[in-house]
């Protein structure tokens, strides 16, 4: 941003309305402008070349920006020599080159005077009107985009933001007949996005809305696409439907580029929770340093409330790297903020902790994590919204804690849960199903549950490779063909499952030198893995000896070929999660 650029102030958010002028004035930090809801009718500006088309663009859409004029001093320095003259501007000159720069229509790095501002408009005339309406959108949802937040949006989403479509909207709706469109768009997503983090909905759900305001509103301006895409993907995940999920970041992602060539006063750093979408995109693919950088650039440039999230999305890379103490400290700092705040998140970050326990053998506080994150959900949602996925994982509790019943009740809980909302088999449930046939020796309903995974849709509920690879090597373990193991195998590696997949190694690996080709495959990312870690040691701050990081792990795979037998895995496979699962079975056989 150019050092000659006066300050734009925005009285108290979007909205005081048409008749709130506020006086234009040199003051010590510049003039001030607001953007009003555009009364309707009023005079047409004078005819000033590019900066007046600008201002009949702004009116187009019901907006106007507006300063009383008055006695105004001499242009004082710096602004002389921004507006390159001692000669007082007009009134509407400087508010347009102000509210272009607002708007993000010039690249404000290379703008350093008044003529610069003109110029780069008059380039762009020809598409002025569509290009001030995506900048308007932009805007209107506080050009940023919540990173997870409350159900109702409302401390979430930048405040005034709700000022204008919630709070204010009695106001604006009954002077306007008909409705201003992009405010009545707005207001509509914002409706809608609010009502979809109230239930657990599906990628199509998303793409309905998308649909349904285009419509209304056509054509849909990107930035709602953006704020779309960016729910979807950060509710999906948060569901566990990771390719889904993957689909919804990648179409925010485009959104974002699309934006950016459209209005040239934004980088790809000035979009807040941009970083978060590529690191959560890199994390879901297994490129967990590319997650980790993404997320690290995210950290230094997020408020407080920002990093309280962020914090337990690092954890989630973490917990996945095996630093389960550093995750840890992470996931419980992140919980204890939310617990302060009040924020209806804390339930994830519950179960992000309980996670970590059950990794780390914890499974009594595993088992009270996952107990206080089932009773949030019930108070947010009620007993009907409960995720499924937490019976799940309480079930996994229960099973590694040698209480076999209590498993299967929970995996029953979560199948129901999961049919009230949803037909599609749950594959986190039926792996944990495998997992206790196995350990009860009661082999067909192992064959069974591969069978229901095999006739069912890829789209399944969590369909990710993992669980899917564990019931099929679980298959194995009960007389299912070797193949089908291998298959598992070849899908955990090209999904970066490394230290999963290095625990399994043995159920269809009986000799370790016939595992070679994929012991050097895990042991290459392994390294690479370290290297991530090494590189976030604010995130790090110490290796604790015992967690199953990608050293301790290179280390076991060098003591495997040394001894040429699976003996050095056996200490680790209890801290593998999910082979944990099936360790009891024949895995050191």
């Amino acid at each position: 941003m150019s050092s000659w650029r006066f300050a734009l102030h925005l009285d108290s958010g979007l909205a005081l309305f048409a008749g709130q002028a506020v006086a234009l004035a040199w003051q010590a930090d510049g003039p001030r402008l607001q953007i009003d809801v555009a009364p309707t009718a009023g005079d047409s500006p004078p005819d000033e070349g590019i900066f007046a088309a600008l201002s009949q663009a702004l009116q187009a859409q019901s907006f106007a920006a507006a300063g009383k004029a008055g006695e105004v001093a001499p242009v004082p320095l710096p602004w002389r020599v921004w507006v390159k003259t001692t000669a007082l501007p007009s009134t509407s000159e400087l508010l347009a080159a102000e509210l272009a720069l607002e708007l993000w229509l010039v690249p404000s790095r290379e703008i350093n005077d008044l003529d610069a501002v003109r110029r780069a408009l008059e380039a762009r005339r020809a598409t002025l009107h569509e290009d001030v309406r995506e900048a308007l959108a932009y805007w209107l949802l506080g050009s940023t985009h919540p990173l997870g937040g409350r159900p109702d949006l409302e401390k979430s989403w930048r405040s005034d933001t709700h000022e204008v479509l919630v709070r204010r909207s009695p106001d604006w709706r009954s002077r306007r007949r008909p409705l201003e469109p992009l405010l009545a768009a707005a207001q509509r997503l914002f409706e809608e996005l609010t009502l979809r983090r109230r239930i657990p909905v599906l990628l199509a759900s998303y793409e309905e809305l998308a649909d349904s305001l285009d419509a209304q509103a056509a054509p849909l301006p990107i930035a709602f696409r953006q704020a779309i895409w960016w729910e979807a993907g950060y509710q999906l995940a948060a569901l566990g439907l990771h390719r889904e999920a993957g689909v919804a970041t990648d179409r925010y992602q485009e959104a974002c580029k699309v934006l950016q060539a459209r209005l040239p006063g934004l980088a790809g750093g000035e979009i807040p929770g941009f970083g978060v979408s590529v690191g959560q995109r890199a994390y879901y693919r297994g490129d967990f340093r590319a997650a980790l950088d993404a997320y690290r650039m995210e950290w230094q440039s997020g408020s407080e409330q920002h990093r309280s999230r962020l914090r337990r999305l690092i954890a989630n890379v973490l917990t996945d790297l095996g630093a389960l103490s550093a995750a840890r400290r992470l996931a419980e700092q992140a919980l204890a903020d939310q617990q302060i705040d009040g924020d209806p998140e804390a339930y994830k970050t519950l179960g992000r902790c309980g996670e970590i326990s059950l990794r780390a053998g914890d499974l009594e506080s595993a088992a009270d994590f996952y107990r206080r994150s089932h009773a949030e959900q019930e108070e947010l949602f009620g007993a009907a919204g409960v995720s499924g996925q937490t019976a799940v994982y309480r079930g996994h509790v229960a099973l590694l804690s040698g209480r076999p019943d209590e498993a299967a009740d929970r995996y029953a809980e979560a199948h129901a849960a999961d049919a009230r909302k949803d037909s599609r088999p749950n594959a986190y449930a039926l792996m944990g199903e495998a997992a206790l046939a196995l350990q009860r020796e009661d082999r067909a309903p192992v064959i069974a549950c591969l069978d229901r995974l095999q006739g069912a849709d890829e789209s399944s509920i969590n369909g990710d490779v993992l669980p899917r690879a564990v019931v099929a090597l679980a298959a194995v373990v009960a007389g299912a063909p070797r193949e089908k193991g291998l298959a598992a195998i070849a899908d955990l590696l090209n999904d970066n499952y490394m230290a999963e997949t290095l625990m399994l190694l043995p159920v269809v690996y009986r000799q370790v030198g016939m595992a070679s080709k994929a012991l050097n495959r895990i042991a290459a990312t392994l390294q690479q893995w370290d290297k991530a870690l090494a590189g976030v040691p604010e995130f790090l701050v110490e290796r604790v000896h015992g967690d199953p990081t990608p050293d301790a792990l290179l280390a076991a795979i060098a003591e495997v070929r040394r001894r040429g037998n699976w003996q050095a895995l056996a200490p680790w496979r209890s801290r593998i999660f999910p082979a944990s699962l099936i360790a009891m079975a024949e895995l050191a056989t």
